[in-house]
């Protein structure tokens, strides 16, 4: 692939240089089957989305995820429920659940057994029984053709609660339950507290035991929802009626994924969820689902209540960040809630996950980390780490992801939507009900649709048809595969907090957790800020250096995370680096693709967590975020700093460029820690990139001739 030095646009300035485990068993016939596959090196075509003439790349259709011949099938029962099923927990607080049950044509619960779907709610279930009944029930019906885009967001607002009946119409018992201080149940909620995990013990055990059920029970749910099945399934004991997973959204690692971007505090994701979710739905659920019983209600309004004012509640962690106080920095209180510490247990008891992403999602660096700790961890090696080359790969795990935004997975922008009920379907049918369909029957668990409905598929995450390469910060705004010769050379970025301070860009969209594209999904169209990259250059008032690419002449993928490595030199004792990347079409039009944040006190890199490109360039930075890791900024010295840029899935079409932009704030989207914006205020940093100090940006990328051999 040839990638030659093309201008950006940066504004340049020359200096003179300154000095600077364990393995577990792993050999079943899937996984030889899978080195096989992964000997050929090439990106797989599934046989339900054939490339169109002209393109590359499959594109991405309804069926695409499903295996071959495989169909859903007709709804075969009717639904019925039993309401707010108490559930005692052993310190006495009461959970409750929805049972929803299948039912014959008489209404008349049908004859079982059946295997059970169940969903762990922290937002409410009766909030979105209610929701139900505004889309596949009462008026929803009613309203579909005058209405259908506002019916359609209020059922992928229903499903993502678990609240769809698609499953029970097919056989299945579901149960929603309202965990700890939520919805309806009682005691107090503080966010993926160790407690629930005690509770879930109790509530498999409950459900496995429910009158006319197999006692095999399948997770799924939504961002908090999928954050809690995996956790669930991380405490569990070999031989648990849990027997397959299906999260969706769920992240890593809940404080990296989040609330902290290396030093950047995400605003936008705790604005989109402080009013309603946190503060609003808890005190609103008991009226909603208990106002039959007034003396329950008002025993769970109080509880919820309670929880806003407790140390480890919501409000006063916020308060505590904003003050510099202890829950501003990693540390045990947030690592018992990562799910990066349970994949181990999950792999090691053999429960099959189909995770799903977005690559506008908000967690869309921590979902693929999950994944490839369970590939890592199922084949005995360390999961903290990168799936290798030439690594097997199994169809237990597998992950799904796409275009999508937080709330809307499988709702596809510029391109035909996907059917995540039925692939849910297909996975717990092959898991529950022992249905060998084929969904798991595949040597690249890794599936990938980009922007514009291209589909790439690989055995292992980062993908291996696209290895790491770099490519270096050079004079005039390019990007280069050649090191920089010259001995001096660098370009000057100023510190300012707000970065022409809109919320009207990709950063912004994706952390305020996809509210933008479920509104103006409402009317049939997409967010139209999710293009903008965050850091524009507004010259003079706004210049950020940015660094382009040569055109590509072929079809060229862009696979996964990506490093920056910058040498800096700051004038004052901080620092704070925001950098973009995206699309430049021939005719000039931006398309954002992702970015990534760095406080220069946060630079320490814990190594055992750190992804390594073969080379040795980091390409998937793990900053502890620690208040013991951090570490001074010292004004004039040439310093490293390994900026984590999240992953993206994107096919650059013939005449494209990747471009890179280096900026410093990212206003209103993030703020930096308030006792260090006196340091940061006014500081300057040169960009070193001369031979002596070659900032570089470490990025898996392939040329389609690269890819198929």
């Amino acid at each position: 692939m040839k990638m030659a030095n093309v201008s950006g646009g940066s504004t340049a300035r020359d200096t003179s240089a300154l000095p600077r485990t364990t393995t577990r068993r792993f050999c079943k016939a899937t996984g030889i089957a899978a080195m096989v596959v992964a000997a050929m090196l090439s990106t797989a075509v599934p046989a339900n989305a054939d490339p169109q003439p002209g393109n590359a790349f499959p594109k991405a259709n309804a069926r695409t995820g499903l295996p071959d011949g495989w169909n859903p099938g007709p709804e075969s029962y009717g639904v019925g429920e039993h309401k707010n099923v108490e559930i005692p927990m052993a310190d006495g607080v009461v959970l409750r659940a929805d049972v929803r049950y299948p039912t014959d044509a008489s209404g008349a619960p049908a004859p079982g057994p059946f295997p059970i779907v169940m969903t762990q709610t922290a937002y409410g279930k009766d909030s979105a029984g209610f929701l139900r009944l505004l889309s596949y029930d009462g008026v929803g019906p009613a309203l579909q053709n005058a209405l259908p885009s506002v019916i359609d967001v209020a059922k992928q607002i229903t499903d993502a609660a678990g609240y769809g009946d698609y499953f029970v119409k097919r056989g299945y018992i579901s149960v929603i339950v309202d965990i700890r201080g939520t919805g309806s149940s009682g005691g107090q909620w503080s966010i993926l507290q160790p407690q629930e995990r005690e509770d879930s013990k109790r509530v498999v055990q409950w459900a496995a035991g429910l009158p006319d059920s197999t006692g095999e029970i399948g997770l799924w749910g939504l961002s908090y929802l999928g954050m809690s099945e995996l956790l669930t399934a991380g405490v569990m004991e070999p031989g648990s009626p849990i027997k397959a997973l299906f999260p969706l959204m769920p992240g890593n690692n809940m404080f990296q994924d989040l609330l902290d971007h290396d030093g950047f505090l995400n605003i936008a994701f705790l604005s989109s969820i402080l009013a309603v979710p946190v503060t609003a739905l808890p005190q609103i659920d008991p009226i909603l689902g208990l106002y039959q019983q007034p003396d329950k209600m008002l025993s769970v309004f109080v509880d919820h209540l309670i929880s806003h004012f407790r140390d480890d509640g919501t409000w006063p962690s916020i308060i505590n960040a904003l003050m510099d106080g202890d829950k501003l920095y990693n540390s045990p209180y947030w690592e018992s809630r990562a799910i990066d510490n349970v994949v181990d247990k999950i792999a090691a008891n053999d429960i099959p996950t189909y995770l799903i992403s977005g690559q506008y999602d908000l967690l869309q660096d921590g979902t693929p980390r999950t994944f490839a700790g369970l590939q890592n961890a199922y084949a005995g090696r360390s999961h903290n780490g990168p799936m290798p080359a030439d690594a097997p790969s199994s169809g237990r795990y597998q992950m799904l992801t796409g275009p999508w935004f937080h709330i809307q997975p499988g709702s596809q922008r510029n391109t035909n939507d996907v059917d995540m009920h039925a692939i849910e379907l297909a996975w717990f049918d092959r898991w529950l009900k022992n249905d060998h369909n084929g969904i798991d029957e595949t040597g690249t668990p890794l599936h990938a649709i980009d922007v514009n409905g291209n589909v790439l598929e690989s055995a292992t995450y980062p993908m291996r048809e696209t290895p790491a390469q770099r490519l270096y910060l050079a004079a005039g705004g390019q990007l280069s595969t050649g090191k920089p010769a010259d001995a001096t050379g660098s370009d000057r970025v100023d510190f300012t907090p707000v970065n022409a301070g809109t919320i009207c860009n990709a950063s912004f969209s994706r952390n305020f957790s996809g509210v933008f594209q479920l509104l103006t999904s409402l009317i049939g169209v997409d967010d139209p800020c999710a293009r903008f990259p965050a850091n524009p250059s507004v010259p003079p008032l706004l210049v950020n250096p940015t660094y382009t690419t040569d055109a590509f002449t072929e079809p060229t993928v862009l696979g996964g995370p990506l490093g920056a490595t910058l040498y800096a030199v700051s004038d004052k004792p901080a620092s704070a680096f925001n950098v973009t990347v995206q699309d430049i079409a021939p005719d000039g039009t931006v398309t954002a693709l992702t970015d990534g944040q760095l406080a220069g006190n946060y630079r320490a890199l814990d190594e055992d967590r750190t992804w390594r490109a073969p080379d040795g360039s980091v390409q998937g930075p793990f900053h502890p975020g620690s208040r013991e890791s951090l570490l001074p900024v010292v004004p004039g010295a040439v310093t490293e700093y390994n900026i984590k840029v999240r992953p993206a899935f994107h096919v650059f079409a013939p005449g494209h460029r990747l471009q890179i932009t280096i900026g410093t704030g990212d206003f209103p989207t993030h703020i930096l820690n308030p006792k260090d914006y006196p340091a940061l205020l006014g500081s300057s940093y040169d960009i070193e990139r001369n031979a002596d100090a070659a900032s570089f940006l470490t990025v898996p990328l392939a040329g389609v001739s690269q890819i198929r051999r």
